[in-house]
């Protein structure tokens, strides 16, 4: 049991052990399971080292072993050798990986596909050989153990999005986009039979093992059964499934298929009879891919939701899943169960892989309330109560700025990606623009739908803002369209044309003007009560994802894509820009008109208005909103993580860039690179698993909206570090190790 602890302490830290020796202490003991031999044995004997209290997360407890990274793209496949400790992995960065799951590593250099992405990766039954599902058609590999050799099987039409070795090995299949299935004789590398009768990309296909059948997944929503012997079809496409089939997987004695599909559900099958004896839900998402355990009592899906679950198949058919797994920021595309069933790999749109311990026994911790996806928009309420959160998940929420807790349920009826909200200035009504063209009102204090959407664009609505009694919306129609909100009708006869797609709008404080950003760089400013142009478009550079008034209204800021500048909107004309930013996504003035806040893809940034220096940035990865409290003591902003963070003003601009031997103020202002983090003279002073690093809530951070949170902090004494980190080890304290049943 301590060797299996100290495997799993390993490769759950793999990233800090490999480069620096000191930070087994420094971070991956603070890191380790807390109920496992090795943090057992060794935590009371060191001291000043950082520790962190967990919120809706913990890797171990969740049954997390280790987060594997290495892959610069996302990784769309993993597959286990028949027997023993090894795994391969595909990604779209066009490489195949092979991995020690004891210590976390790649053991041979990856395997290269012309920079075609792999979409499918599978071992051969007897282990010596890999086959790659690529842009390119399939590779063969083999001397796995040497010097890796590639076989290359031409002649596919399009690519392939799925390849399986039969149960002897003798032959491959590969599931191609342009509806057909190749099968290949391994020995010659000759192609054996074209498959024909899918309408549309085949993604998946798995060979019986204890009959002569392959079954294919589609996006024409049908299973199809086939006598890989022959090539001919084996009675009727199997109908059940009401989006495209993404996996299919025959039970080890054959007697099942399990498949997963688009409509969210898995279907298991009788493979006797070819009905459905169980129908799955849950995710609420694509099902990306289904396996079963070695012993066929238990099924694992992976999603586009972000999670794996685990299912059961001794409960009643529809039960709720045995296990949900958490963790991964992105699609989870492939997920399999090791040989001897105890462990479960998944690969992610996040470019990593995990490796879950299904066999701890050890409960999942749930997350906390959240977003499911990209939180795209914020906003505060007038009495500055409230926070306002639109997101990809397709839900507008209401929260608590206190303490971050769930005001309402999820405000739920948008069927596609909210884009923007925005809350009225008497604080009663909520907007939400989607990318379903419609716009939606919502009732602050119940949360109810007011009437139907307002409807009228002619595509995605990427903005709305409020004024006295009506509301203004931009889309990517390249109009604005204003509202009167009591209605529900279009206000006037006022639909304003830009000549590219709408991305920001907003009124003026006093409700007399109404400004556009577009995709083209311009800024439109327009007399909202006649529609009449104030003067001839802004011109800029780069599309413009956000602008804001000044609070006294004689002043707009634009965030572009390259550039932050300022307008005075009296002459129409520029009076500052700054140039040295990029990937600009919102912007917000402070109540007194003296602050520029600005969001980009790595972090929060606070400049001076009248000078544009600036004050001090807020690493954040992947900002999307900002806005300030109407008290100006406290920004908001949302982040691609399904987060949002409220940071406190004042705290923020007194943090200075020289830290000295603060880690929490060095956590908020420098950041992570690649997970460390790294001292002024460029010492490594902590490594973050990668799991962690969205989640960390240090000050100025006075409180994190998500699923996660991660708070560290260090003892009274300080933080051993650089050439004195020798001292956390504390030679009076023995070294013990509890017995542990």
């Amino acid at each position: 049991m301590f060797l299996h602890d100290a495997n799993s302490f390993v490769a759950s830290s793999l990233e800090a052990i490999e480069l620096s020796a000191p930070h087994i202490y420094l971070s991956a003991l603070p890191f380790a399971d807390k109920d496992s031999f090795i943090y057992q044995a060794f935590a009371s004997r060191c001291a000043g080292l950082v520790s962190f209290e967990t919120f809706g997360i913990d890797r171990h407890g969740s049954g997390l072993v280790a987060t594997l990274t290495g892959h610069t793209d996302s990784v769309t496949a993993v597959a286990y050798l028949p027997a023993g400790r090894l795994f391969a992995s595909g990604s779209a960065d066009g490489s195949v990986c092979i991995w020690d799951t004891h210590t976390g590593g790649v053991i041979v250099p990856p395997l290269l596909h012309d920079e075609a992405e792999v979409h499918s990766v599978v071992f051969s039954p007897n282990g010596k050989s890999i086959a790659s599902g690529t842009n390119a058609g399939v590779y063969i590999w083999t001397n796995l153990a040497g010097q890796p050799i590639a076989q290359h099987l031409g002649s596919h039409s399009d690519f392939v999005l799925s390849v399986e070795f039969s149960p002897d090995g003798s032959l491959v299949a590969s599931g191609l986009s342009d509806s057909t299935i190749f099968l290949w004789r391994v020995e010659n590398g000759e192609q054996f039979a074209i498959l024909s009768g899918h309408t549309e990309e085949v993604y998946s296909v798995a060979f019986s093992p204890k009959s002569q059948i392959l079954a294919s997944g589609s996006n024409d929503y049908t299973v199809r059964l086939w006598n890989f012997h022959t090539g001919e079809p084996v009675g009727l496409p199997l109908v059940g499934h009401a989006n495209t089939v993404f996996s299919v997987s025959f039970s080890p004695d054959g007697t099942m298929l399990a498949s997963g599909s688009g409509d969210h559900t898995i279907l298991i099958w009788d493979c006797q009879a070819w009905n459905i004896v169980s129908r799955l839900p849950g995710h609420v998402e694509w099902v990306r891919s289904v396996r079963f355990s070695p012993n066929g009592r238990s099924v694992v899906s992976a999603s586009s939701d972000k999670t794996l679950r685990l299912w059961s198949l001794e409960q009643a058919a529809g039960e709720t899943p045995s296990a949900v797994l958490s963790g991964h920021s992105g699609h989870v595309y492939s997920a399999t169960f090791s040989p001897d069933g105890l462990s479960i790999i998944s690969a992610s749109e996040d470019e990593t892989i995990r490796i879950w311990d299904v066999g701890s026994g050890k409960s999942a911790i749930q997350p906390l309330p959240a977003h499911d996806s990209v939180v795209s928009s914020v906003a505060v309420s007038p009495d500055g109560s409230l926070i306002v959160s639109g997101s990809y998940d397709r839900s507008v929420r209401v929260w608590d700025i206190r303490n971050g807790e769930p005001k309402l349920p999820s405000l739920l009826g948008h069927t596609d990606a909210v884009h923007s909200v925005a809350i009225s200035t008497d604080g009663l009504l909520i907007a939400s623009a989607s990318e379903d063209f419609g716009i939606r009102l919502w009732n602050v204090r119940s949360g109810n739908a007011i009437g139907e959407p307002l409807k009228g664009h002619e595509a995605a609505v990427n903005a709305v803002s409020f004024s006295l009694g009506s509301l203004a919306s931009g889309s990517d129609d390249e109009t604005v369209r204003t509202w009167d909100i009591t209605t529900g009708q279009p206000l006037g006869t006022h639909r304003f044309i830009c000549a590219t797609r709408v991305c920001t709008v907003a009124y003026s404080p006093d409700g007399t003007l109404l400004a556009a950003g577009t995709l083209g760089g311009c800024i439109h400013l327009w007399h909202a009560a006649t529609g009449q142009p104030v003067f001839e478009a802004l011109m800029t550079y780069g599309a413009l994802w956000g602008i804001a008034f000044s609070p006294t209204g004689s002043h707009i800021v634009s965030a572009g894509s390259q550039t932050l500048r300022v307008w005075d909107v009296n002459v129409g004309q520029q009076i500052l820009s700054i140039d040295k930013t990029s990937g600009l996504s919102s912007a917000a003035f402070s109540p007194d008109g003296r602050y520029i806040c600005t969001a980009n893809n790595c972090a929060v940034q606070l400049w001076e208005a009248a000078t544009g220096a600036l004050i001090v940035t807020l690493r954040s990865d992947r900002v999307g909103s900002v806005a300030f409290t109407p008290d100006g003591e406290s920004i908001v902003s949302g982040s691609g993580y399904g987060t949002i963070r409220v940071w406190d003003f004042k705290a923020a601009c007194s943090l200075s860039s020289d830290n000295g031997d603060d880690l929490i103020a060095a956590l908020a202002s420098t950041g992570l690179e690649d997970g460390w983090l790294i001292g002024p003279e460029d010492e490594l002073l902590l490594w973050v698993p990668e799991e962690y690093r969205a989640y960390i809530h240090v000050p100025p951070c006075t409180l994190i909206i998500g699923a996660r949170r991660i708070v560290p902090t260090v003892g009274p004494d300080g933080l051993h570090r650089g050439e004195n980190w020798t001292k956390c080890w504390r030679n009076d304290v023995p070294t013990t190790v509890a017995r542990r049943m």
